[in-house]
């Protein structure tokens, strides 16, 4: 009976240990946030990019981006606050300010892409850049001697 107990103590230790190393790796992890300002072809509809905008994630240094700019932002953690400010032609005054939490969850990446994300669409998360497994290249042919055309 006390080998039975200590088996259960130790099992119950055991998770609970799993389960703190996967919450630690969940609020810890960091995570690329991808800004895509790129036009962009959505439904049949094609989304120009947006002259000038600033981006900050989690209140850090805003990012200035220009039209068919990319850049990226490292934050820690679950989630995270992203502000853009889209600014006019001349990069003076604000023109529209969107903020909104997002979280990437157990993803690595993420690609928000701008320009839908001032049309209020609710698809602007892309796959992160590099993300889409490289095609198969063509199989090599068995023969070691030269290839002749078929007639």
């Amino acid at each position: 009976m006390k080998m039975i107990m200590r088996f259960f103590q130790r099992m119950v230790l055991l998770a609970l240990l799993i389960a703190l190393g996967t919450w630690l790796f969940y609020i810890g992890r960091e995570h690329k946030i991808f800004l895509d300002n790129k036009s962009i072809e959505r439904d049949g509809k094609n989304y120009r990019a947006l002259e000038q905008v600033n981006v900050s994630v989690n209140g850090g240094e805003p990012i200035e981006l220009l039209a068919r700019d990319r850049d990226v932002a490292i934050t820690v953690g679950p989630k995270f606050y992203l502000k853009v400010e889209v600014l006019d032609s001349m990069g003076g005054d604000v023109e529209r300010v969107i903020e909104m939490p997002l979280e990437p969850g157990f993803d690595k990446d993420m690609m928000l892409s701008l320009p839908l994300l001032n049309a209020a669409r609710g698809d602007f998360i892309l796959p992160p850049p590099g993300g889409a497994p490289a095609p198969d290249p063509e199989p090599e042919k068995a023969s070691g001697g030269p290839e002749t055309p078929n007639p």
